[in-house]
């Protein structure tokens, strides 16, 4: 009868090992619960460059709100910017930042428009100067928590907007 118990011990220790496994996977799940809410991404400048070549530069700026009682890892972002119902730029940041329980974070990000893609548009605004600028943005976050690879956000809206004729 001693095989027998050798084999119930190789098999406890087996289950053992799944629960463990089990365990720690439904933790990192816990951020997937029903009232956990995607952080929330606005566009609150937009500041013209001076252009370079072909390709008109911006700065945007951008506040990320964390409505969770979590914290919350950013580890990045991609997106794209429309102004006045059209594409006018891609771009991404690897800019690293832990938000808060119920916080949110600012950050910078200098991008570049293609003039051939978006000549149209950024002729209309640099010829009407207006003070506010419809736009929308679609982006992912990228983070580390959970099982999450990234989380897609749309905003859209209206910002201050300047021209900035010094360069940085």
């Amino acid at each position: 009868m001693q095989p027998n118990l050798q084999g119930r011990v190789v098999v406890c220790t087996r289950h053992i090992f799944k629960l463990i496994f089990i365990a720690m996977l439904l933790s990192s799940c816990a951020t997937l619960s029903p009232d956990f809410e995607k952080p929330e991404l606005q566009l609150t400048n937009l500041s013209m460059l001076p252009a370079q070549g072909l390709e008109q530069r911006f700065r945007l700026t951008f506040r990320v709100t964390n409505p969770n009682n979590i914290s919350f890892p950013v580890d990045g972002m991609n997106f794209k910017l429309n102004l006045r119902g059209l594409q006018v730029a891609t771009g991404v940041s690897d800019k690293k930042f832990v938000l808060e329980p119920l916080s949110d974070n600012t950050f910078e990000v200098d991008v570049s428009a293609s003039l051939f893609n978006s000549g149209r548009v950024l002729l209309d605004i640099m010829n009407s100067k207006p003070q506010e600028l419809a736009y929308e943005i679609n982006a992912k976050i990228f983070t580390s928590k959970g099982l999450w690879g990234s989380i897609p956000v749309t905003r859209s809206g209206l910002i201050p907007f300047g021209l900035n004729k010094s360069s940085n």
